[in-house]
């Protein structure tokens, strides 16, 4: 009897939080979806300190360091074209980068309005030529992370290469990020479903 009272006092806290917050699977975005244009430098060929990263969540490019503080690297291959990493390819420590996958989108940036389900390589590099469209996945579910407690733990965007500057050895792109867990929207305002 003492075992069932027990489990029923513990019940009683997760039977009022369900019921206080509505259906949990029904998810609810928060913050608006993000346009920027930015510029980073290649990670040869510039001075280490120059930032050659980008930090999605925050929309920033950043220094490339043994860290992790990024989420995908820029570089500019031998034939002048945009190169992408996701950040396990740059830095080695096993741990501590988080899962970064891309893929390659049909259309113009503008009309890429959902980042896709499936099918982001986790363990390649893309090169990227002006006007290709790449999704990007990146999960944000560490500790201290964003979507640590949420059920999804990725956060989408897509960038698009404007141009190369092989003189200054910069690439200048745009990029669009929905910054709420799980949602693939790039559609202007919050995301509704």
């Amino acid at each position: 009897m003492k075992s069932r009272l027990l489990a029923l006092l513990a019940a009683i806290p997760a039977v009022v939080g369900l019921n206080a917050c509505g259906d949990p699977t029904n998810l609810q975005a928060s913050l608006p979806t993000a346009v920027d244009t930015l510029s980073v430098f290649a990670l040869s060929g510039t001075p280490a300190a120059y930032p050659s990263g980008l930090a999605i969540l925050p929309r920033q490019v950043v220094r490339v360091d043994g860290f992790a503080q990024f989420d995908v690297a820029f570089d500019i291959n031998a034939n002048g074209d945009a190169v992408i990493y996701p950040v396990k390819l740059v830095v080695a420590a096993p741990g501590t980068s988080r899962p970064v996958g891309l893929q390659k989108v049909s259309g113009l940036f503008d009309a890429v309005v959902e980042a896709p389900k499936s099918g982001y390589e986790l363990d390649s590099a893309l090169v990227v030529l002006p006007g290709q469209v790449v999704a990007i996945q990146s999960a944000h579910n560490a500790s201290g992370d964003l979507c640590q407690f949420a059920l999804s733990p990725n956060v989408f965007a897509k960038a698009v290469v404007d141009s190369v500057s092989l003189a200054s050895r910069t690439i200048f792109f745009k990029l669009g990020v929905d910054p709420n867990c799980g949602f693939r929207s790039f559609a202007v305002g919050i995301p509704t479903g």
